[in-house]
């Protein structure tokens, strides 16, 4: 679901969120940083999943809403 990609003083998050994965990532939402929601809901919906980059720049909120991500994915 996750695939991270590091670049010079930033990492690129891949993620890709699939029918499975869906109904969990939805249930952080109103828990998640607002950046991690207007990411997901700009992202259009294709084959059943929505796929997006995200740029992490330092430990904040959308740190730690990736880190959650990463544990769904895990499931």
């Amino acid at each position: 679901m996750c695939t991270i990609y590091p670049k010079e003083c930033f990492f690129k998050v891949m993620v890709v969120v699939g029918l499975k994965e869906k109904v969990f990532v939805e249930a952080i939402m109103p828990e998640s940083a607002g950046e991690w929601y207007r990411i997901y809901s700009r992202t259009q919906e294709g084959n059943g999943q929505r796929e997006f980059m995200i740029d992490l720049e330092d430990k904040g909120e959308l740190y730690d809403d990736v880190l959650r991500l990463i544990k769904i994915s895990e499931r």
